[in-house]
């Protein structure tokens, strides 16, 4: 694949990873883990809407993770004046920005992992990506209690 020159400057925050088998519904035979080393906001949702625009994901899905210093995320139509506090936003000095690709207003900070699933639409499965969230984190800490719901959320020892 060619990447534009002005791309090749975002590879280098990233780590690249081989797709471990364990954990896989279906283990896919090519694959991509991306692990952003930026926590800059605005980097990593381009790199996103990037991945989203530009690579064909037919058999070869991609999961992209990331952390981003402080920063509110809100979706395409959300309004920023009714979403956040803009005044404290300013004063604390977190940033806000919009991801493209919708989703409620979140706020990111250094103790949370962001991770977006690329694939194809008809190999996306919602509950099947929740599936595997929960079987990554009981691999490093067996005695979570990480149940998915049928509303696509994560609870925590029932919570």
């Amino acid at each position: 694949m060619l990447i534009p020159l002005s791309m090749k400057n975002c590879f280098r925050l990233l780590c690249q990873h081989k797709v471990p088998a364990a954990g896989f519904k279906s283990p896919p035979t090519h694959g991509l883990i991306l692990q952003s080393i930026s926590n800059d906001v605005y980097e990593n949702l381009a790199f996103e809407d990037w991945i989203h625009d530009h690579i064909h994901l037919e058999g070869k899905p991609i999961l992209f993770l990331w952390r981003n210093s402080p920063s509110v995320v809100i979706g395409r139509h959300q309004n920023p004046w009714q979403e956040c506090n803009l005044h404290l936003m300013r004063q604390e000095g977190i940033k806000l920005a919009r991801r493209k690709s919708g989703g409620g207003a979140v706020y990111h900070d250094m103790g949370n992992i962001n991770l977006t699933f690329f694939t194809t639409k008809t190999k996306y499965d919602r509950m099947e990506n929740l599936k595997l969230i929960v079987r990554a984190l009981n691999a490093v800490q067996p005695q979570l209690d990480v149940q998915p719901t049928k509303k696509f959320d994560l609870l925590l020892d029932g919570q």
